[in-house]
């Protein structure tokens, strides 16, 4: 059941004193006393909860954390629990509600302080003839803490009505007072967005799907540079948080964007120079490999709760020291990462990476660059259209006889065309495009859950090796990882099974239509 607060604003000549004192001369208000309450929002750096609707309000006062989880604009509260730190991961949470629901929220991502108010907050109190408690009331005097200048800024005052469930008089009481009587208004915006509009913050920014703007007839070498500039600035815009290790998700989008960047300049062909590829394919190449590792680990430690409850139960415990190794090895790696994102090298590329792509392109017209001149949507249904025609032939080739190898490279195809669809989506009708991602995504989720379970089935036996070699492993937790490795190798089993299907839904008539109608030209199609 939410509950519904309301909040007017106090002019600012007011004194909080004189305010208290016409509220009680109208309405039996008990003077609960003064405190001071910090309140920190919490988000995640893509504000997933900010996006959802909501806010989460951390209030500090007298060595107590409490967490509220409330509508954004107007308040209504969604849950609440009372925390021994800061908040994290959703993980940390205490189980119950409030987790459940925000589990899907927040998924993998940390949750950070964007703002932080500091509230002197004067509390009331109006009890009936009972002494039971029917309305609360706060009068609030609102400091925003700016961390950048480490000053303070005032954000005015506010009065924050609370209802009691159940007295509904006593509110309307309230509220035609401090309408009629105090003319008060209405606050036009949520603290969080007041706060945030002060630190000239937007709740937006960076997010990990791309959405280029380009247009039809735009040179295609241009065009192709900001594909590239999009997904260098998604490079950088995940650095410092990969080098902390503030949440795994930091990392993720730093080696997805560097990936796209490989497979933009391997796939979109004829645009860029020689010279260009030939400088920079080796260190984009360089930078996924010294990635690798970390991200490996990242992984494992996300799968280790669904490894755990794949489990009998009377094996699960026996789990843990797998859990203490991963996290071990995940740090070590994650310091080798960070020396290698420190390295000239690394501050080499992006700088001169950068220069090229925001330099203006040659208006001349290259043999060795047959492409550049041409509109992008024409270089790109081409690439797009013969990319799929191989990811047909390729499946189709495919038997219940064949090797694992032929669907690893199915799987590489149909990554090469995702990505040039999502680089150039914009080209196309939305919705179109978007039922052709889709379609293709259904497809790829099999052939990753195969190879993926593949590699999981190999490198956990591996790790069950290095535990042994390293002597931190009883012998009931190598029995369970290799019931752990057994299930895994059933699951890529089902997977291969139904490879055929998921396939063949791809490959049908009516998406090869769409397909053709979108990037196939006439005399293409033809042929």
């Amino acid at each position: 059941m939410t509950v519904k607060q309301l909040h007017f604003e106090v002019p600012p000549r007011t004194s909080i004193a004189e305010f208290k004192s016409q509220l009680q001369a109208q309405v039996p208000l008990r003077d609960e006393g003064v405190k001071t309450v910090n309140r920190a929002y919490y988000d995640t750096v893509d504000w997933r909860v900010h996006a959802d609707g909501g806010v989460l309000e951390l209030d500090t006062s007298d060595d107590q954390n409490r967490l509220v989880w409330r509508d954004l604009g107007t308040a209504d509260i969604r849950g609440s629990l009372v925390l021994k730190e800061p908040p994290r991961f959703v993980w940390d949470f205490p189980s119950g509600s409030v987790r459940d629901r925000l589990e899907p929220v927040l998924e993998m991502r940390a949750l950070v302080a964007q703002a932080t108010v500091r509230s002197r907050v004067h509390s009331l109190r109006w009890q009936n003839k009972e002494g039971k408690t029917v309305l609360k009331a706060h009068v609030e005097d609102n400091w925003l803490l700016d961390s950048a200048s480490g000053k303070s800024r005032r954000l005015g005052k506010r009065l924050r009505i609370v209802p009691i469930k159940g007295y509904p008089k006593p509110l309307r009481q309230m509220v035609k007072l401090v309408d009629e009587n105090q003319r008060l208004a209405p606050a036009s915006e949520d603290p969080l967005v007041q706060a945030l509009r002060v630190l000239g913050k937007q709740p937006s920014g960076y997010s990990s799907k791309l959405n280029i703007a380009l247009e039809p007839e735009m040179r295609s070498d241009a065009a192709t540079k900001r594909v590239l500039l999009s997904l260098l600035d998604a490079i950088e815009a995940n650095e410092a948080g990969t080098k902390s290790d503030l949440d795994s998700e930091f990392l993720h989008d730093f080696r997805v964007a560097v990936r796209r960047t490989r497979s933009a300049l391997s796939q979109i062909k004829g645009v860029l120079p020689q010279r260009i590829l030939e400088r920079f394919q080796p260190d984009f190449g360089w930078l996924g490999q010294v990635t690798g590792p970390t991200r490996d680990m990242d992984v494992y430690l996300l799968k280790f709760d669904d490894y755990r409850d794949s489990l009998p139960a009377s094996t699960q415990t026996d789990l843990a020291p797998l859990h203490d190794f991963l996290v071990a090895h995940q740090q070590t790696e994650h310091k080798k990462l960070v020396r290698e994102i420190n390295l000239a090298r690394y501050r080499k590329l992006v700088r001169e990476w950068r220069k090229y792509l925001e330099s203006p392109v040659s208006g001349r017209a290259s043999a060795a660059v047959p492409n550049a001149a041409r509109p992008i949507q024409d270089v790109a249904s081409e690439r797009i259209w013969k990319v799929y025609r191989r990811v047909i032939r390729e499946g189709h080739a495919i038997t219940p006889s064949s090797p694992a190898e032929d669907l690893h490279e199915l799987r590489k195809t149909c990554k090469k065309l995702r990505y040039l669809m999502e680089f150039f989506q914009n080209l196309y009708p939305p919705k179109d495009i978007k039922a052709l991602i889709k379609a293709l995504k259904v497809l790829q989720d099999n052939l990753g859950d195969f190879q993926d379970l593949e590699v999981q089935a190999l490198n956990l036996t591996h790790f069950s090796e290095q535990m042994v070699d390293e002597g931190t492993v009883p012998p009931q937790t190598l029995m369970a990882m290799g019931i752990l490795v057994d299930g895994l190798g059933r699951r890529q089993h089902q997977a291969r099974e139904e490879f055929a299907a998921r396939f063949g839904q791809f490959a049908a008539e009516d998406i090869r239509s769409q397909f053709q109608t979108l990037f196939a030209a006439p005399t293409r199609a033809a042929a």
